[in-house]
């Protein structure tokens, strides 16, 4: 059984509701990495898996623009310092066209997951903070507070300090969140003070006072602010990275909060693993990572849901855009869509269909493999339309022509960006110094090779078939053979299909390039 599918059924045994809300969350402290659309899709499919069960279900998504920034981002100049500990959304946009930064950062991302099909309802905390939708849950935990530090206690083992509160004001002299402490509570108003050193990331303004908690003028810490948010809405699924949902962790912190404080039951959740570029975690704030946008801007949106749906939430995905895995996600793709039309049961059927941006699509029956694309873009003189129809046998259909176009133009971006030097290559105008290289063995195989093709005009194809047959009867293993043509044409010892490549050069440059290297 397909994961979305297995986990559905596992909630839905537990629950005698038919009206669901899934939720998920992200702080846009910065360029928010590729890694953070796992949860995205992970939520939407099981949203779309209760749907298909004749369920209401509705998914909402959060963007937490009233954390503090807490991190100064690489790519930000130092004139972004002065805003450090203040709320998000009342920092200046990066660029223009957006209210603050955090709405900067937050659109970019919702843009990025819009364009993969992904409908949700948009909330910021921001907003509910300063429209009162918190309000009773910040008097609540104010009321609360000696138990809400016995629940840190019992759950972490490290507990809080005996005059901490769950909430931290926004500084009415120097704006800042994450450098005030609320140091009591008369059940209006709280005393706070901005301490100059109570972080080492950003100082206060020393501003000592009292003030009213309520319409925005202050901020839960978010691990309660968590259970808050399940008390506010009713959440009934949210999923949390494996790191929030260790023993002692914040899930069982939130959860704790939700039972005691807030007398409501956690939502159901499962752990989903991380989500790695070339073995690496990322953060956004630090600037480290692959950002949702370019990866976007690299794989078309069924390739990119796919890559992040077929996995089973717990297996870690690690994704390297500058190595083979972007051919390795084609192909497996190409093999789901394959298998789609034959069996739309299966779980790698079930992994295609809810990769699909659109509910109503049509399945090309041909896919040229996109690491031929991306070859064949680099051969000079090559119709790539046509050399699908030969490969296919058959002229290609509308859609099948539609995805064509579409795989190239992905294959030039990804050979601009992230494709290995390896793959690159270009037909060099001169003999290249590494066809000294050549043993005579490879020099006999090439003059093989040259009477081919001073024989006759030749297709791809059928060039191809004669040079394996040569390297055959060479004795020559298919390495050391075929780097022999790579070396005298491209200057590199691996490259495209040969016959192929051969044949889709000018065939007098051929000859007199065969030549030349064996002379």
């Amino acid at each position: 059984m397909f994961w979305a599918d297995e986990v559905v059924k596992r909630f839905l045994d537990l629950s005698q509701k038919n009206n669901f809300l899934i939720s998920d969350y992200k702080t846009p402290s910065g360029r928010i990495h590729v890694g953070a659309l796992r949860g995205v899709l992970i939520h939407q499919v099981l949203t779309q898996a209760l749907i298909e069960l004749d369920k209401k279900a509705a998914f909402r998504y959060g963007f937490d623009d009233y954390d503090p920034m807490d991190a100064l981002p690489v790519y930000l100049g130092e004139d972004y310092e002065k805003y450090m500990g203040m709320p998000l959304s009342n920092i200046p946009s990066p660029e223009p066209g957006a209210k603050s930064y955090g709405e900067f950062y937050a659109k970019e991302f919702q843009q990025v997951f819009e364009a993969l099909g992904v409908k949700a309802e948009i909330v910021w905390t921001s907003k509910l903070y300063k429209e009162g939708e918190f309000d009773k849950a910040i008097k609540i935990v104010l009321d609360e507070v000696k138990k809400i530090r016995e629940i840190y206690k019992e759950v972490t083992r490290t507990g809080k300090s005996a005059d901490w509160y769950p909430l931290q004001v926004i500084c009415p002299s120097c704006g800042k969140v994450g450098t005030t402490k609320v140091t009591g509570w008369d059940g209006k108003e709280v005393e706070f003070i901005c301490q100059k050193d109570l972080v080492a990331w950003a100082k206060g303004c020393g501003q000592e006072g009292k003030i009213s908690p309520f319409g925005g003028k202050a901020k839960m810490p978010w691990k309660v602010e968590w259970a808050a948010k399940w008390f506010i809405f009713g959440t009934d699924i949210e999923n949390a990275g494996k790191d929030h949902m260790t023993r002692g962790g914040s899930f069982d912190v939130a959860s704790a909060i939700a039972k005691e404080i807030f007398k409501i039951d956690p939502p159901f959740a499962i752990p989903y693993e991380f989500f790695l570029v070339a073995g690496a975690k990322m953060s956004s704030s630090k600037g480290l990572g692959v950002s949702a946008k370019e990866i976007a801007e690299t794989l078309p949106p069924t390739l990119l849901r796919f890559l992040m749906i077929r996995p089973r939430p717990s297996k870690t995905i690690d994704f390297d855009p500058r190595g083979i895995t972007v051919l390795t996600l084609f192909d497996e793709f190409d093999k789901a869509a394959q298998t789609y039309l034959k069996d739309k049961k299966t779980d790698l059927s079930r992994a295609f269909w809810f990769s699909q941006v659109f509910d109503k699509f049509e399945v090309p029956k041909y896919l040229m493999r996109f690491s031929k694309i991306a070859y064949l873009i680099q051969m000079p003189n090559v119709d790539i339309k046509v050399r699908a129809e030969e490969e296919k046998g058959a002229k290609l259909t509308d859609i099948e022509k539609k995805e064509l176009e579409e795989r190239i133009d992905y294959a030039k971006k990804w050979l601009k960006v992230y494709a290995p030097e390896h793959f690159k290559f270009e037909v060099k105008k001169i003999l290249p110094a590494e066809a000294g290289k050549l043993t005579n063995q490879q020099k006999q195989f090439l003059s093989q090779i040259l009477e081919l093709i001073e024989e006759k005009v030749w297709k791809g194809e059928d060039l191809h078939h004669e040079i394996h047959k040569l390297r055959k009867e060479s004795g020559l293993d298919p390495r050391e053979a075929f780097s022999a043509i790579y070396l005298i044409f491209i200057g590199k010892d691996s490259g495209p299909q040969a016959g192929w490549f051969l044949a889709s050069l000018d065939r007098d440059f051929v000859v007199k390039r065969l030549k030349e290297a064996l002379n």
